[in-house]
């Protein structure tokens, strides 16, 4: 499968860190194909490196699937637990992560403009890795409180006091068309206060099963499921 690039402009140049690797790491030449990716559509290419420049022409569209839009709503954990939620969910699926300060969050939300450029960063690699089409947006917020949920289908909130609406329950088929969110809390998991907040938002709270899952990977357990659903 020839490598992915995802570019900012799809003007037939690659340019940065991407030239880099072409040249530099993957030693690439002239003739071999590569992906390019660009607002949401990807192209197999074929590379041009008789100049300085990386350059690349279009061969043909790739066709997507469409599925459904999924934001994870990560409640802040520790460091560097937010790489290891951004890197996975972008794998699995998301299509925009945020992370959210909550009650029980530890670590405090500062610098998010140097935090979000790097979580970019590995969300773009991830993408490239799985083959994705698009990289997921990346948000920081402060709180839940005055998060509008109204815009989601549907809102699953992963919660350990929850004993028996599973997925399948809450969520027994799915459309492509459909905006779903998950909600995964901090270490802790989410507080009272908040359970009543978002249960007052018509938020749906399910298990993940018997066992407590680790904040960071917790959201793999659902991103999984709307996976199958979507084959």
């Amino acid at each position: 499968m020839p490598q992915r690039y995802f570019v900012e402009k799809n003007n037939l140049i690659i340019t940065c860190s991407d030239a880099h690797h072409i040249k530099k790491v993957m030693r690439m030449k002239t003739g071999d194909e590569i992906i390019i990716c660009h607002d949401g559509k990807c192209f197999l290419s074929i590379l041009d490196l008789d100049t300085e420049e990386v350059k690349y022409k279009i061969i043909e569209e790739l066709i997507r699937k469409d599925s459904p839009k999924i934001t994870l709503i990560q409640g802040l954990p520790k460091n560097p637990k937010s790489d290891i939620v951004i890197k996975y969910a972008t794998i699995f699926g998301a299509s925009k992560i945020i992370l959210a300060g909550m009650h029980r969050s530890i670590t405090k939300l500062d610098n998010e403009e140097n935090k979000i450029k790097r979580f970019q960063t590995i969300a773009k690699e991830a993408a490239e890795l799985a083959h994705r089409f698009e990289v997921p947006e990346i948000e920081m917020i402060k709180s839940l409180d005055k998060m509008d949920l109204s815009f989601y289908d549907i809102v699953l909130l992963a919660d350990e006091s929850e004993k028996s609406t599973t997925l399948e329950i809450a969520l027994p088929s799915i459309k492509k068309e459909m905006n779903i969110a998950l909600i995964i809390g901090p270490e802790g998991g989410i507080s009272e206060s908040e359970r009543i907040s978002l249960l007052s938002k018509k938020v749906v709270p399910v298990t993940l099963g018997h066992y407590i899952l680790p904040t960071e990977i917790a959201n793999l357990y659902i991103l999984t499921y709307l996976s199958v659903k979507n084959i």
